[in-house]
Order: structure tokens, then C-alpha cells, then sequence
């Protein structure tokens, strides 16, 4: 955990020289594989597998947690909505299965995942896999009808071929010193960037860097919805909160996040907790005395500890304007 600050202020706050130089060497490295892996996938030296529906990748460019999993989440509840069969697949990171399998609400995050299980909790089909291609497959065999795939993470997933890329940007942190891994958090160039079908931001922003890509840049609101309890099945608003003694918990990417979201929200914890990202929770990482506010992601694996204490965070996501869905429902047509 230490480490990965240090690293991350390298990144994104204060450049360090010597690990400049400690990490160049392994950064050219990274650069030159992952740009030969790039071009034996698009002349099709390496073989790339093809779905018997579109498949629209959301995915990034960085490392850490840029909003996929909302995006994801709405993109997949709008296009229902609009009359499309819409299943999701992805990777399912530190699930234990080891072959493709459908997830349900019924099912353990440690068995699937987090991600997988706050899809299939939300009403919507999926499957995970390593292999995104089989997991699809897997999907379609169960539910046969779907129209359109959306794939959560897998822009470099180049195995599986794809209708439509979505690039996901956190616009708070945006690409810092813009290097690739390890040196920097970029998991491909920018230029990658301007062969995406859209960019989504989390916030507008007036970087120059996405001046290049204005015809098909979208921003992204995430906003507090509302606060559930899911042993008491209470339902509560910010106001709720005031006055009471609160921790916030949260295993993801950037944490910061959900705790500005609390602060813009009016509410103040006594406490903040930060995890590894996917963290599995213990029983005695659980605050006592208080209330504790978490991430529906992380509720994922705090739910079979039965605290009522615990209160799930729950967000709602907009864009700023609605072609993107009707780009992505005309594809499945």
C-alpha cells in the first residue's frame, strides 16, 4: 500500500528522478510490447475472435478507477429500457473461477468478482472470464436472444473484435506525466486515444489534451441518488446523516471520489478508510460505535457480515447528451 502511493504521487502529484530513472528501462519495455501486441492484432498476425452480436467495448487508457462500472451500469439500463437484450461481460478480477461462467445475484464476489455482482444485482445478465471471447460465448448460451454486448475494461483486449469503443477519462487526474506503465499510469499512448468511437469524462474539463477530440468527447455526471440499508431495506437522504457519528470505507481505484461525493453531498465522516482496490473485507475492518457508509462495489463483500450499521452509497449517472445511446441502439438493430 506504501508503495503504491509513492508510485501514484510519482504519477500524478510530485515526479521523482531517481524513479524516473529506476523505471525508464521497464517503460520503453512495456512501450515496444505492447505496441508489437497492438499491430499483430490489427494485421491480423495474431487472431482475433469475432461475436455473433456487436459488442461494444468501455474501457481505458489508465490504470486505476475511472468510472467504468457506472457508465456500464446506465448504458446497459438505458438501452434496456429502449427495447434492447443487452448482456455484459468482463474479466471478473480476483474471482476463483478459473473458466467462463454466468453470474447471478445469488452469487459470492469471490467467486465472480465485485463488478459482475453489482451487474447481476441490478437485474442484468453476465458472464466473466479471462478470456472475453468465451465468456461471451457463455453468455449467449444461456441467453440466446441478446442483442448487444457491452464489455467492462477490455480496450486491450484485442483478442475479442468490437463494434464500438467507448474510453472512459477521469478528468480529475486526467494522464499526469502521460507516460506509460510503470513510469507513468497510462496502459497505451494517448494517441489511442483519437481511434476510440467516444470519449466519456467524468467532468468537463479544459484540457488541451482533449481539444484533439471534441466531435466525440461526452461528460459524464456521477451524483448521490440515494442511501440504502440493505438489512433494514431503509432508504434514507443525506439529511439522515447529520449529527450522527460516520465512517466512510472504500477498496477502489481512486477512493477520492466517493468520499467528494459524500462532502459535495453534505456529509462529513468522522473517519475515512481507504483498501487496496478489490479489497476482501475482514470482520474487524468493520468500524464499531458508528455508522458506515460504503460504496455499492464494496458492499459486494461486506454483506455476509449482516451489520445493520452498514449503509450502501448508491449513485446515478447522466450524460450530457443522449446520441451515445442511440449510437450504441443502433448498432444492435
Amino acid at each position: 500500500m506504501k508503495l503504491q502511493k509513492i508510485i501514484e504521487k510519482h504519477w500524478y502529484i510530485k515526479p521523482c528522478l531517481l524513479l524516473n530513472i529506476i523505471l525508464i528501462t521497464p517503460a520503453i519495455l512495456f512501450f515496444i510490447i505492447s505496441k508489437i501486441r497492438f499491430y499483430l492484432y490489427k494485421f491480423n498476425i495474431l487472431k482475433s475472435y469475432k461475436l455473433p452480436v456487436p459488442v461494444v467495448i468501455i474501457g481505458n487508457i489508465s490504470v486505476g478507477g475511472v468510472g467504468k462500472t457506472p457508465l456500464t451500469k446506465m448504458l446497459a439500463l438505458e438501452l434496456t429500457a429502449h427495447g434492447k437484450k443487452v448482456g455484459i461481460i468482463l474479466r471478473g478480477y480476483k474471482s476463483k473461477n478459473k473458466n467462463p461462467c454466468v453470474v447471478y445475484a445469488s452469487s459470492n464476489s469471490l467467486e465472480v468478482g465485485d463488478e459482475a455482482l453489482i451487474y447481476a444485482t441490478n437485474g442484468l445478465k453476465v458472464a466473466i472470464g479471462a478470456n472475453r471471447y468465451q465468456a461471451g460465448l457463455k453468455l449467449l448460451e444461456t441467453y440466446p436472444g441478446l442483442d448487444l454486448i457491452l464489455a467492462d475494461d477490455g480496450l486491450q483486449h484485442y483478442k475479442l473484435q468490437r463494434n464500438f469503443e467507448i474510453a472512459v477519462v477521469d478528468a480529475t487526474r486526467l494522464f499526469k506525466n502521460t507516460f506509460v506503465l510503470p513510469m507513468g499510469p497510462l496502459r497505451e499512448t494517448l494517441s489511442r486515444l483519437s481511434m476510440v468511437d467516444a470519449v466519456v469524462s467524468n467532468r468537463q474539463s479544459t484540457s488541451k489534451i482533449f481539444k484533439k477530440y471534441t466531435a466525440k468527447i461526452y461528460t459524464q455526471k456521477i451524483t448521490l441518488d440515494k442511501i440504502y440499508n440493505p438489512l433494514t431495506k431503509q432508504t434514507v437522504m443525506a439529511e439522515y446523516f447529520n449529527n450522527k457519528p460516520i465512517t466512510a470505507m472504500a477498496a477502489m481505484g481512486n477512493p477520492n471520489k466517493f468520499f467528494n461525493l459524500l462532502h459535495q453531498s453534505g456529509i462529513w465522516p468522522k473517519q475515512q478508510l481507504v483498501y487496496p482496490d478489490h479489497y476482501h473485507y475482514k470482520f474487524e475492518d468493520i468500524p464499531q460505535n458508528c455508522l458506515v457508509l460504503v460504496t455499492e462495489k464494496d458492499y459486494t463483500k461486506l454483506a455476509g457480515f449482516n451489520n445493520p450499521n452498514i449503509y450502501v452509497v448508491l449513485v446515478k449517472t447522466s450524460l450530457n447528451s443522449n446520441d451515445l445511446v442511440k449510437h450504441i441502439s443502433q448498432i444492435a438493430q
